[in-house]
């Protein structure tokens, strides 16, 4: 259960007396489980974050607080005012769009650069992620299905160097706080979406690099335009059709939102991943 700290916003739970978590080192667990409750909207954008309140919080010292308040400004969670305070970032549709073109292009490139090594093990690993997805689905199991997309995902770009899947890795956590926005009032089944995976899977089996990153440059498009209609509809895309055009699609044919998915009552909403 969440504790409400001092400036008013809700802060995860302590971690032992010694300040060492199961997770990790204490910095690593700080880190992600504030990471974990800005995603969740948890740690409302703009709410004031100091290393005072999250050491007392933690029960550790105020350095390690302060070493996982940084990593988090690093990665863009956190931003800094004039009289040094953090404050958690507020999600705007110029950053969203950002976001998902910088992980188009990345994408591709990782794509490109692991399908032509991908092995018949890792294309059979691939099609059995994409019956586990199927059948979470089917189960509505949320979490499993997250779990069998990422590792999904992971494959068709594991070739590439550790620098670039972790920039990756980072862009992907940063579209997770949208995407968690986006589920925050919605029945979380809406989430799953199968489109493009069989496109890239069958990409990957002929091992054509180009098509892959096509499949792939779609898919994150077709997740970004749902984000963007939703929260920002007025927003026009113009960096995420630039980024199509670099990864060799065409903008205009590949820019509608994801279709939408009916609920059982009737009503439509629109899917992501």
């Amino acid at each position: 259960m969440a504790r409400t700290g001092v400036e008013g916003h809700d802060v995860i739970p302590t971690v032992t007396e010694d300040g060492t978590s199961r997770a990790g080192d204490t910095v690593h667990a700080m880190h992600n489980d504030l990471r974990e409750a800005i995603i969740r909207g948890e740690l409302q954008p703009g709410a004031a974050v100091t290393s005072v309140e999250v050491a007392e919080r933690f029960g550790v010292s105020r350095t390690p607080a302060r070493e996982a308040l940084r990593m988090l400004q690093e990665e863009g969670f956190l931003r800094g005012e004039s009289n040094q305070r953090l404050r958690v970032v507020e999600w705007s549709a110029d950053e969203l769009e950002t976001v998902f073109a910088e992980r188009i292009l990345l994408t591709v490139l990782c794509t490109r650069l692991t399908v032509p090594t991908l092995t018949d093990a890792d294309i059979a690993h691939m099609e059995q992620l994409l019956r586990s997805m199927q059948a979470a689905r089917d189960d509505a199991d949320h979490d499993a299905w997250r779990l069998a997309d990422v590792a999904f995902h992971h494959v068709h770009m594991q070739g590439a160097s550790t620098t670039l899947r972790a920039d990756l890795a980072r862009l992907y956590e940063r579209a997770s706080m949208f995407r968690a926005i986006w589920l925050r009032n919605r029945d979380q089944t809406l989430s799953f979406s199968m489109d493009d995976h069989p496109d890239i899977l069958q990409a990957c089996r002929t091992r054509d690099p180009e098509l892959g990153g096509i499949a792939a440059a779609r898919h994150l498009t077709r997740v970004a335009l749902t984000l963007m209609t939703e929260l920002a509809p007025d927003h026009e895309p113009a960096i995420v059709r630039q980024a199509l055009r670099l990864a060799g699609l065409d903008g205009a044919s590949s820019s509608k939102p994801a279709p939408t998915r009916r609920r059982s009552n009737g009503a439509q909403k629109p899917s992501t991943t």
